[in-house]
């Protein structure tokens, strides 16, 4: 018997409307403890439904209890925008005020407003429901239902002690539902500060990444990287999820790739919330076939049809590789994850034990080189077909075609060419004067000085006493004063 049929009817039409039918073991195992009311603490391999496996008691146990309301925390922006969604698809038009997402980044006037409208569900980061709880703007006296999604990703990224400040605030007793992807020692030791005699649900190997993904890496230089994604980006069909390190190198990546042609969007931690909006949307509707991102799409991100996950650097946590290979290969799917293996061996061959991967497949390299670019840095000023012309001299003060270069400090701002000078003129040594006015790094770059800049404007504010009441001179000359020093005059 599907642990479907237990739900209520406009359950059950909601999921036929999603093509949802079978459930998944996750959800089989975990529905009809936390039906009865009782706690629940699941793992699972990400991509097996662990997300209607707390929403669809959720939702019962919420309209048994009218005068209780519910707190779901994720621990990205995304995971939490993700459970909106199929909250919203699972609940009537009728019922649009039934969650509230309150994430950072967001207008956080906006979501006062939100807040005010008394919702049943409550969905956030714990960073921005701290942020609510210290402002008085959000009570917790009447949660019932407390939910931890990606647990162990909040122990990742230090959330833990939100959390329990969090769930000191929310009365007792309670309903907990619990779901990660792998269970530390930390998670275990949470679970029994907020649970009481949960019941266990596992869901195959928390520690080895699914069986629906086909695992490959290749062996190369750190120079070779660049020429081998662009080469899986051109020979690959379907979405791609990049991986990077770092923030700043999911920019520079990005940029890189534009220069060869392929199409790629950022995800990172630096970006405004709308920005971040617009990429995932972007992305979900293969607008941007791939997306270079940091780990923060490593957990509970759910993109229909991703084909391929590339790791362009290797994860620095051997548990990391499981979630990110685990964005393909989900619900039922197949998947690739390729891994780059450059000068960390070391971290290579630690992954494969911690994660036991017996199945994988070694690539070999790509001979082709690196295409022709698609713009040049003197695309703009170079016709093709036409041989290089020597720019004239601009007289000192010229008003056009200039620019700003900044330097060490703002009082070695000087105003120089925009163009740069062609070969010729590059091979004539610049003289002391020209060193000493624009700086020694805008002359070997080539640059030609015209003008200097201006000196920085004096404030009158320290050679005026405030006492004077006098607040400078017009624009003929006159003392200007105050008007309580005016009546002090008078008087």
């Amino acid at each position: 018997m599907s642990v479907f049929e237990s739900l209520p009817p406009d359950l059950q039409t909601a999921l036929h409307r999603l093509g949802i039918t079978v459930p998944t073991a996750v959800q089989q195992a975990a529905l009809p403890p936390a039906l009865r009311g009782r706690d629940v603490l699941a793992t699972a391999q990400t991509g097996t439904g662990k997300t209607l496996a707390f929403l669809l008691p959720l939702i019962v146990r919420l309209r048994e209890k009218p005068d209780q309301n519910a707190l779901i925390l994720s621990p990205t922006r995304e995971l939490a925008q993700q459970t909106q969604q199929v909250l919203q698809t699972l609940l009537p038009r009728e019922e649009e005020n039934f969650s509230v997402l309150i994430i950072g980044g967001d207008n956080i006037h906006k979501q006062y407003a939100l807040l005010r409208r008394k919702p049943r569900v409550i969905i956030g980061t714990p960073g921005r429901v701290l942020d609510h709880i210290g402002r008085k703007s959000l009570s917790l006296k009447n949660t019932g239902f407390f939910i931890l999604d990606e647990a162990d990703r909040m122990l990742d990224m230090g959330f833990i002690p939100d959390v329990r400040k969090i769930g000191s605030a929310m009365p007792v007793p309670r309903q907990t539902f619990l779901f990660s992807a792998t269970l530390p020692a930390e998670i275990e030791a949470l679970s029994c500060e907020f649970m009481q005699a949960p019941a266990r649900v596992q869901i195959g190997s928390v520690s080895r990444p699914a069986d629906l993904v086909l695992q490959q890496f290749v062996r190369l230089n750190t120079h070779e990287k660049l020429p081998q994604l662009v080469h899986e980006l051109q020979t690959r069909k379907g979405s791609i999820l990049i991986f990077v390190k770092s923030r700043r190198g999911a920019e520079r990546l990005v940029k890189q790739l534009k220069l060869y042609d392929c199409k790629a969007g950022a995800l990172h931690g630096d970006l405004r919330q709308s920005r971040r909006r617009q990429v995932m949307e972007a992305f979900r509707l293969a607008d941007v076939p791939a997306l270079v991102a940091t780990d923060v799409a490593a957990r509970g991100l759910d993109v229909a049809d991703i084909s391929c996950v590339i790791n362009y650097d290797l994860p620095l946590c051997p548990q990391d590789y499981i979630h990110r290979i685990g964005r393909t290969g989900r619900a039922g799917g197949v998947g690739t994850a390729l891994s780059f293996v450059s000068e960390d061996e070391d971290k290579w061959k630690e992954i494969c034990r911690v994660c036991r991967l017996d199945r994988i497949d070694e690539i070999t390299k790509t001979s082709r080189p690196l295409p022709k670019p698609k713009f040049t840095l003197d695309a703009a000023h170079k016709k093709e077909g036409t041989p290089d012309r020597i720019p004239k001299r601009r007289p000192v003060g010229a008003p056009k075609d200039t620019a700003r270069v900044s330097g060490k400090s703002k009082a070695c701002k000087k105003v120089i060419s925009k163009k740069l000078l062609s070969a010729s003129v590059r091979e004539i040594r610049p003289s002391a004067a020209v060193l000493a006015s624009a700086g020694e790094s805008a002359a070997r770059a080539g640059f030609r000085v015209v003008a200097a800049g201006r000196k920085k404007r004096q404030s009158m504010g320290g050679a005026i006493k405030k006492s004077s009441g006098l607040y400078g001179k017009d624009r003929k000359g006159r003392p200007v004063f105050s008007k309580r020093a005016k009546r002090r005059k008078r008087n």
